[in-house]
């Protein structure tokens, strides 16, 4: 789960204030008000079937993604790859658990 930060207009103060913003892969999971602490989420199980739209997505541009980056910098794209392909079933996992244990 992946966390960032805007300026939106609050509900519940009724002003522009910052929110954390988290998201599951690249789907909004939580908008949190730091000033007041409102929180707006969504259903996790409503998130199941667009989480899995993203993941068939995701997965199918991966190849796409891969010549990319290797088409710009072949040695770095090499030197990395082992670390890359380590770290995507940790990412993976942390995701779904996310999504899951709510």
């Amino acid at each position: 789960m992946s966390t960032a930060y805007a300026e939106l207009t609050c509900e519940t103060c009724e002003a522009v204030t910052d929110h954390e913003l988290k998201y599951a892969g690249r789907l909004l999971e939580l908008t949190k008000c730091t000033v007041c602490g409102t929180q707006v989420e969504v259903i996790p199980r409503a998130m199941l079937p667009a989480y899995a739209r993203d993941l068939e997505q995701r997965v199918a541009s991966k190849p796409r993604r891969m010549l990319r980056r290797w088409s710009r910098d072949p040695v770095g794209y090499a030197v990395r790859l082992p670390w890359a392909v380590a770290r995507q079933p940790v990412k993976l996992a942390r995701e779904v658990w996310a999504l899951v244990r709510r």
